[in-house]
């Protein structure tokens, strides 16, 4: 794919870390001729790339494209060594959906699918994420983790808090994570997750964790049914994000935290960082489940991964899939 070699292109002037890299530079690192460097810089040019091209000193990125680019990503992802075999669509009806897609055409995993925007984004229970070209990040990672379904119950809220604690190294900006599967700022929602398995009685054969995270969107932009509710990374630091570079550092550290569950080395730092990002911590609540709706004080969550909720009654109940919400 030409994404490649513009990556590769990319990649070697970002690593200049702002200074001007040469073009031989380039072309020993690309193994692409320097007549056909500037061919490749003339393309990124009119995607929306601008240059600075100085003789005897070499080129600089100035400027780039504000939304989610193959190449650029692919370039940052590149630069930090990550292993990410990525599959990116301008377009495409879900992340979750493509993964899916290629699983069953024998892809090899991890993979990672990004898309600049989503035609059928979706959450948990088939409801709609509204997943515009808008400066948001629409990802998932897909896995065969052959292993018994059981031990997956927490994935999808180490997930989430291994979101979290990469925001906040990345962008400075305090998420929590809103059992099961929603990531909120100042209890409005920044993200959301959706986890899909294939699985027998024994082991999980498939997984794909989807990830929707507000960056650079403008949620005055939403639709009025979500608006309210929704807020972006952008709103709460009050400064935009070089969105390609963001969504590489946060692939990267989502695979590590693949690999950490997988190997059950995560538990010590989940433990250690839960309940800090717990938005449901110490906090009377309700929770809507397929039989009903009970109402009580958060008592944390199990081992498991339920939501243990103590009602006024005194009884305790472990919630095993659900919708918690904050009272007022």
């Amino acid at each position: 794919m030409a994404e490649v070699t513009d990556a590769e292109i990319l990649a070697a002037i970002l690593s200049g870390g702002g200074n001007y890299v040469s073009g031989a530079k380039i072309a020993e690192d690309t193994g692409v001729s320097r007549v056909a460097i500037r061919g490749r810089l003339e393309k990124l040019r009119a995607e929306g790339f601008a240059f600075d091209a100085v003789r005897n000193k070499g080129y600089r990125l100035e400027t780039f494209p504000p939304g989610m680019h193959p190449a650029l990503l692919a370039a940052h992802l590149l630069n930090s060594a990550s292993p990410a075999n990525l599959h990116f669509f301008k377009e495409t009806d879900s992340t979750n959906t493509q993964a899916a897609r290629l699983l069953a055409e024998g892809e090899e995993t991890p993979f990672v699918v990004v898309a600049g925007r989503q035609t059928a984004g979706r959450g948990r229970r088939g409801r709609a994420w509204h997943s515009e070209d808008a400066g948001n990040l629409y990802l998932s990672i897909a896995l065969r983790p052959l292993l018994p379904p059981a031990r997956m119950q927490t994935f999808t809220l180490w997930m989430g808090l291994a979101t979290c604690l990469a925001v906040k190294d990345l962008c400075n900006v305090s998420l929590q994570v809103k059992w099961p599967n929603d990531l909120h700022w100042q209890g409005r929602k920044v993200a959301g997750m959706l986890t899909e398995a294939r699985s027998d009685s024994e082991l999980l054969h498939d997984l794909v964790f989807g990830l929707g995270l507000n960056i650079n969107g403008d949620t005055g932009q939403f639709p009025a049914e979500v608006r309210a509710v929704a807020a972006s990374l952008c709103e709460a630091s009050g400064a935009a994000y070089a969105i390609n570079a963001i969504a590489a550092d946060l692939i990267h550290r989502l695979l590590e935290a693949c690999e950490a569950f997988l190997s059950g080395d995560y538990r010590t730092v989940f433990a250690e960082n839960w309940e800090v990002c717990d938005a449901l911590t110490g906090r009377e609540i309700t929770v809507s489940t397929h039989d009903g709706e009970l109402s009580g004080r958060y008592q944390g969550i199990g081992e498991d991964g339920t939501l243990r909720l103590r009602t006024a009654d005194g009884a305790l109940n472990n919630i095993a899939a659900g919708d918690a919400t904050i009272q007022k």
